[in-house]
């Protein structure tokens, strides 16, 4: 049996939402079971591709400010606050914001220009995908809640392929597809996602077939803990 956690181990996250809605006993796993994952080298380096493609995307947005997660995720809440409501408005990176447990960091907030703002998620893809509409909806829905006035939403993405294993990040070009209307779609189950994603965390261990989303859209970090697991007799487990 798990041992109890404190709440704040339980706070949701755009990341955690995401691993739920990939699949439910994933999320579960990296809340009780974190350790058993386990990430293959392409995996890793995917991972540091689009941290330098996200880093080279806030280089290009002139005047923008970084929120700082130090020494704490409280501080980051209280210097996006702090940021929204100065005058003028200046671009923000990884403006912080919590609705109820969920927590989102931005991958750029732009001003309008007109007292609003434009949420912009990066992603090393040279396509939007139903998944990154989800992610970004999430971090909207969660602003939302916040008061905060989304004009637009737009997945800022690579104007063109680059080669994975030697990938030139000096290179690299974007295109922003505006999302706004078709997010909207996601924005409407938000919080019935968020509460089942609770529930699910809360609960015993998921149990479910292992299947085509073990490897799409891309590979889980539990495939192998869940293989052996299917191979163990039902008493042993």
């Amino acid at each position: 049996m798990t041992a109890p956690m404190s709440e704040a181990l339980f706070r949701l996250s755009k990341s955690k939402i995401a691993a739920f809605e990939h699949c439910p006993k994933r999320l579960w796993l990296q809340i009780h079971r974190r350790e058993e994952g386990r990430f293959d080298p392409d995996t890793l380096a995917r991972f540091k591709i689009g941290h330098d493609v996200g880093a080279k995307a806030q280089l290009l947005v002139p005047g923008g400010i970084m929120v700082e997660a130090i020494p704490n995720i409280q501080a980051a809440l209280d210097r996006t606050a702090s940021l929204l409501a100065s005058e003028p408005h200046q671009p923000i990176f990884e403006a912080t914001f919590q609705r109820e447990d969920v927590l989102v960091r931005a991958d750029i907030l732009e001003p309008d220009g007109q007292g609003g703002w434009r949420a912009i998620e990066v992603k090393a893809s040279t396509r939007v995908k139903p998944y990154q509409l989800a992610d970004l909806a999430t971090q909207i829905w969660v602003m939302q809640g916040c008061g905060v006035p989304v004009t637009g939403a737009f997945i800022r993405h690579l104007a063109g392929p680059i080669m994975w294993s030697r990938p030139d990040i000096s290179a690299v070009r974007f295109r922003d597809t505006d999302v706004t209307l078709p997010i909207r779609r996601y924005l409407a189950n938000r919080a019935l996602v968020a509460s089942a994603a609770r529930r699910a965390i809360r609960g015993p261990e998921i149990e479910l077939e292992m299947g085509r989303h073990c490897q799409s859209p891309f590979k889980c970090e539990f495939e192998e803990h869940c293989t052996k697991l299917r191979e163990l007799p039902l008493l042993a487990r």
